[in-house]
């Protein structure tokens, strides 16, 4: 009797730990984009104020927004491959069945994941650059190879969810049911 209560608190607690996974899975992008944005507007509504009231600008202000916007753009990226929501033509698509619309996701996703393991490859030799020769921003004082390091975070996360896509395609389509189309932003 012990085995059995001790093999269900233990499926129920690693039960409890994936969901969490997932919420954070589902959320992290979003929160880190909130916070993203709100740097962007807190710091240019802060540097606003001190040049036209005070007189006075900063050095690290319009650097601290243009990172931030950076790396906001990176992680958007990543939330558009996520939701199936960035930019497509898929009237070819559309016109074919299921068959179709399967073929060409999967063709899409197999290059954008050939695309972005390229571009995270690539991306990888600036930052070591930036780091061996100790490269630091003009206006923030801090090592570069932390800024340079959104274009790297940005195309692993594309990975990342570009695989998940494929893998939820394959259960969808084990399942009998249409591979998920995305979200459209317009119609």
């Amino acid at each position: 009797m012990d085995t059995s209560s001790t093999a269900t608190a233990n499926t129920s607690r690693w039960r409890a730990f994936r969901l969490r996974c997932d919420r954070i899975d589902r959320n992290a992008e979003r929160w880190l984009l909130l916070t993203f944005y709100a740097l962007i507007i807190l710091t240019i509504a802060i540097e606003v104020i001190r040049r036209f009231l005070l007189n006075y600008s900063s050095s690290w202000g319009e650097e601290l927004a243009r990172f931030a916007f950076i790396y906001l753009a990176w992680l958007a990226a990543a939330a558009a491959v996520r939701d199936r929501a960035h930019i497509r033509i898929d009237v070819l698509v559309n016109l074919g069945g299921p068959r179709m619309k399967r073929l060409g996701w999967w063709l899409s996703d197999i290059a954008t994941l050939v695309l972005a393991v390229w571009a995270l490859w690539l991306s990888i030799s600036p930052i070591l650059t930036s780091i061996n020769f100790g490269s630091i921003t003009p206006g923030l004082r801090v090592s570069q190879a932390v800024f340079l390091a959104a274009v790297p975070l940005g195309f692993a996360l594309v990975v990342t969810r570009v695989i998940q896509s494929m893998l939820a395609d394959v259960r969808r389509i084990r399942r009998g049911e249409p591979v998920f189309d995305g979200q459209k932003l317009f119609d």
